[in-house]
């Protein structure tokens, strides 16, 4: 079961990656030259640009941001969680507070850390 479940993980990564690298190529292509993470945001508090990710399997997933620049942190709490979770798919700039400390499901899988969104912003519809 777990040899499944890392599996499938995998493959929904590399296509993320490959989707997270054609929007780059069209971004740039059209002269777009935003930061990822920019310094005017909030005191502690750090604006990633890039979009929700579901993780895992059901009944166990876990929702996560991915950055433009491929970073992917972890959502913490849960009420943030169900929060952004319908948001999948689209464009968003968030503003976010790092968590010193992993926590969460997804921090046990998503490399870049823990993050709690502040706000955000829709990008693209």
């Amino acid at each position: 079961m777990r040899l499944k479940i890392l599996t499938v993980m995998m493959l929904l990564c590399a296509a993320g990656l490959f989707a997270c690298g054609t929007a780059q190529k069209a971004n740039k292509a059209a002269g777009d030259n935003s930061t990822n993470i920019q310094n005017d945001a909030p005191a502690g508090s750090v604006i990633i640009t890039g979009s929700v990710h579901i993780y895992g399997s059901e009944p166990h997933t876990y929702v996560g941001i991915e950055s433009d620049n491929g970073k992917t942190y972890a959502v913490y709490p849960r009420e943030k969680e169900a929060e952004i979770r319908p948001l999948q798919g689209r464009r968003i700039e968030f503003t976010v507070r790092f968590l010193k400390e992993p926590a969460g499901e997804g921090s046990l899988y998503l490399r870049d850390g823990t993050v709690t969104p502040l706000s955000w912003r829709i990008l693209t519809p």
